[in-house]
């Protein structure tokens, strides 16, 4: 970058510019988000290539792409840019509200049932504070992606990530009342594999996962065999509900449904249980006081959530449904 060409740039602000293009995918929408014209934006971002001697998008009349040099750039100033904000955070007053956007990835179904019901509360506690809210049932990289935490199913962390517990995530099995009252009768743990199973193929590694079922004083290892495998567990639920067989499906993801009377939980002794269901976010001093406000909230509703309760008891083997 040339000195004259560095003089006549605010860095920050068409940093700032270039990552609102980015995220947006698109010069009219991040005009409108910054108050400013589209021919505005798109000259500060010619500016800024022509400064770098590189293209940061590829335009054309009806599409924008960002280039290679564009995502290094996008991953290489993710984190300064969130050390900066942290920075400037600290210097305000604790007795300032908390203020500012946290970006979070959630999984679908949990979320709906555990999270969601609360976020007025955090909303009339919280004004200044925007939640940018991702639904997407895979792990995140919360550095390179970007995002301030997430919820998801425990995995091995490093020592930057901290993972808080906020539920057992327990897998029932379940079946329509339709499908039951056609079908059920004499349904046993033993000739479960003769009924239609509803199995869950894993999107990124492309294997049907075994359901590992434990109750009774015993744990029994099912491979369903079945005609029907889905990628989603949105899908593998609607199927259920619509009397295509019997599935395993998380308990959070169940329980609503048979308050509903849409599914019914099948040989209710047995259970799968696939670690907890957690909260992260980087093992940071002075963690952003949106972020800890939005942490900690989730954390404690959580914690007093009737749902989770319930899930703890399967978990603990306490619970005990009629079939």
């Amino acid at each position: 970058m040339s000195t004259a060409n560095h003089e006549s740039i605010d860095l920050f602000k068409v940093l700032r510019l270039f990552t609102t293009v980015y995220e947006l995918g698109s010069f009219s929408a991040a005009a409108r988000l910054l108050s400013v014209t589209p021919g505005a934006v798109s000259k500060q971002i010619g500016v800024f290539e022509d400064s770098l001697g590189c293209r940061l998008f590829q335009r054309t009349t009806r599409s924008l792409s960002v280039t290679e040099e564009g995502r290094r750039l996008y991953t290489l100033i993710q984190q300064p840019t969130q050390q900066i904000e942290e920075a400037v955070a600290s210097l305000v007053s604790e007795q300032g509200q908390p203020s500012g956007t946290v970006k979070v990835s959630l999984p679908v179904a949990f979320s709906r049932t555990i999270v969601l019901p609360t976020l007025q509360r955090f909303r009339e506690r919280f004004p200044q504070v925007s939640l940018d809210l991702h639904f997407e049932n895979r792990h995140v990289d919360l550095i390179s992606e970007g995002f301030d935490c997430a919820i998801g199913q425990r995995r091995d962390t490093d020592s930057s990530i901290i993972a808080r517990p906020l539920a057992p995530l327990v897998l029932i099995l379940c079946a329509s009342p339709a499908y039951l009252d056609q079908h059920g009768k004499g349904l046993t743990l033993e000739n479960l594999d003769q009924h239609p199973l509803i199995a869950f193929r894993s999107p990124t590694k492309g294997r049907i996962e075994a359901w590992t079922l434990q109750g009774a004083g015993k744990e029994i290892v099912i491979q369903p065999r079945s005609q029907l495998m889905v990628t989603d567990t949105e899908a593998q639920a609607e199927l259920a509900v619509a009397g295509c067989g019997i599935t395993l499906l998380g308990a959070h993801h169940v329980l609503p449904l048979i308050e509903q009377g849409k599914l019914k939980r099948v040989l209710s002794p047995y259970f799968a249980k696939r670690g907890d269901i957690c909260m992260y976010y980087p093992a940071r001093k002075n963690l952003p006081r949106r972020v800890s406000s939005f942490v900690e909230f989730v954390i404690d509703e959580a914690r007093h959530s009737g749902v989770v309760k319930q899930l703890k008891a399967i978990a603990s083997k306490k619970m005990v449904h009629a079939d």
